[in-house]
């Protein structure tokens, strides 16, 4: 059985690996890259245009009920350009 999850900002169910994690916990809100990371946990799409839609309507940052720095969005853009 495939372990789905939904995507913050399109709101569409996906497959796991098809997503990026974000995590809030101790150290602050991070990217998990191995998706097993303790704490409160937030999904988006690897493309571009759902890391827009998340950014603008403040997806991530309801999700982790906290603010997300422009750091952060700067290093999800990078992974998601690594993607490809």
């Amino acid at each position: 059985m495939k372990v789905t999850r939904m995507c913050a900002a399109c709101r569409e169910v996906k497959e796991k690996q098809q997503l990026l994690r974000i995590v809030k916990n101790k150290d602050g809100v991070v990217t998990d890259l191995s998706g097993k990371a303790p704490g409160r946990g937030a999904y988006i799409c690897k493309n571009g245009e759902c890391l827009k839609k998340a950014k603008k309507s403040r997806a991530l940052e309801r999700s982790l009920s906290c603010s997300i720095d422009a750091e952060l969005y700067e290093k999800l853009e990078e992974l998601i350009a690594n993607e490809k």
